[in-house]
């Protein structure tokens, strides 16, 4: 992809600053390498393998990624741990690595991901032995990606043995009985026969350490949504039409196990440095501060847009499964999200009036923007789409308030890198294109920060709802401290 090549050439310049790019092509880059430098060309992000006149060598990335022919004729990414529970919304872990790279990360430096979602840069500084933290609000967030770091130091004998363990204890699944609000949950949108198989997996599992343990817990999480009433192919909650899987449920757990346990194996046999304490933490990033006096280097994450992903929705049978979320506060949890759909009445009858103040003294160019989309509201607008203009609002006050508190957590000079999507809605007719990396650029230069610049990210698809609004253009916002 053109924005990758584009990459390559900053990292490249930013690895090795005494080099000279001789020519660029679509497969290679020549480039003149000062002899003190060659040995960095190991951690380059976007190439296979590097060339010296005595040999050939691979890349860091292409180790990570087994790519044995040493031609990266497709990127990867869910090598090591990245792919084992799905996540709607997953940012490219390559190109967390090469703004590591670009930014001159390494060990020693304090990466932060305030929108920590499935981990990625949690993963990616892992891999890395760079020290990182991550927040989220959502449970299942910090439970993915916690699980997915730690998971690269497990023992994968042990892990093998207590897959055997399980095996065997599902020849006797253990008994569902609806006791209590969490198993009624269950069994409303679960068949009793694989809730019981999920129950004795729970059951082993906690005989374990926690690395082991969350590791089994995740790869049979990730399975529910396939396994279960709700319909896997809607993000909201809907009945299932579609067929089961043909594969039983437990040889699809063990096969997911066993491709993880690979892959984690494959990881530990390259003998890299890994900071396996790399970790998220559940907290509210717009105001909360739990890591005490450290500040941090580099922040790199992919935000939410305007009216995100359902993500609590998605995951719902998940959260309440591993209890990490009674059923009665689902609804709670979504509306709290930076970006929800979620509002109640009171909630945006407060939301208008603080629009029609400009109460958080949002930008000009956020605030006429809104101010139109309100404005072109008409009786055909059904209650969803009248909510947009004070979810919108919401969205970028909220944002504003994370500015201003990642500002903080920021060394004087500290890069902070965005991955957002744009976004586009229609409102009385009228059709609003929201270049969100835009309006968060002018946002950010409101709260104290400097605008870099904002690099477009062609083809990096992202979806939202549905296809009619499935986000097909990205951009990578780099901001200063």
């Amino acid at each position: 992809m053109e924005y990758e090549k584009e990459l390559q050439i900053r990292e490249i310049q930013a690895l090795m600053p005494s080099s000279e790019i001789i020519s660029t092509s679509k497969d290679a880059v020549e480039i003149e390498v000062d002899e003190k430098e060659v040995s960095f060309a190991y951690e380059l992000t976007f190439s296979a393998y590097y060339q010296t006149d005595e040999s050939i060598l691979p890349t860091r990335q292409a180790l990570l990624e087994k790519d044995d022919t040493l031609k990266a004729t497709k990127q990867h990414t869910r090598y090591s741990t990245h792919g084992i529970h799905e996540y709607k919304g997953k940012f490219n872990p390559q190109v967390v690595h090469c703004l590591m790279n670009i930014f001159g990360v390494k060990e020693g430096s304090y990466v932060l991901d305030p929108f920590d979602g499935s981990g990625t840069t949690l993963l990616e500084c892992a891999h890395a032995n760079v020290k990182a933290y991550g927040t989220d609000i959502n449970p299942m967030a910090c439970f993915i990606a916690n699980t997915k770091v730690k998971a690269l130091s497990i023992n994968v004998k042990e892990a093998k043995a207590a897959l055997d363990t399980i095996l065997s204890a599902v020849e006797s699944p253990v008994d569902v009985i609806g006791s209590d609000k969490r198993i009624e949950y269950l069994m409303s949108w679960i068949p009793l026969e694989t809730l019981r198989l999920l129950e004795t997996i729970r059951h082993i599992a906690n005989n374990y350490d926690s690395a082991l343990r969350d590791l089994l817990l995740l790869v049979a999480s990730d399975l529910i949504r396939d396994y279960s009433l709700q319909e896997p192919s809607d993000l909201r909650i809907r009945r299932r039409i579609s067929p089961f899987p043909e594969l039983p449920f437990m040889d699809a757990f063990s096969e997911n196990l066993c491709k993880y346990l690979r892959k984690i194996e494959e990881v530990q046999l390259l003998k890299m440095p890994l900071c396996c304490e790399n970790h998220a933490i559940l907290c509210d990033i717009k105001k909360d501060n739990p890591f005490g006096n450290l500040l941090f280097d580099v922040a790199i994450t992919s935000p939410p847009y305007v009216t995100a992903l359902p993500y609590i929705d998605t995951q719902r049978i998940s959260l309440v499964w591993l209890g990490l979320c009674e059923p009665a506060d689902i609804g709670k949890l979504e509306a709290t999200l930076i970006g929800s759909r979620e509002i109640i009445r009171v909630e945006k009858a407060k939301w208008l009036a603080d629009l029609s103040a400009n109460t958080y003294s949002l930008p000009s160019s956020i605030y006429e923007m809104i101010v139109d989309m309100n404005d072109s509201l008409c009786e055909q607008d059904g209650f969803r789409k009248k909510a947009v203009p004070a979810l919108t609002y919401r969205y970028f006050a909220e944002m504003k308030d994370m500015f201003q508190n990642v500002h903080n957590l920021m060394k004087p000079g500290g890069k902070y890198a965005l991955i957002v999507g744009h976004n586009r809605t229609t409102l009385g007719g009228k059709e609003f294109n929201i270049d969100t990396p835009m309006l968060l650029g002018d946002l950010a230069v409101s709260c104290g920060w400097k605008l870099e610049e904002i690099i477009l990210l062609q083809t990096y698809k992202r979806y939202g709802l549905n296809s009619k609004n499935a986000i097909n253009r990205e951009s990578l916002i780099i901001l200063e401290r």
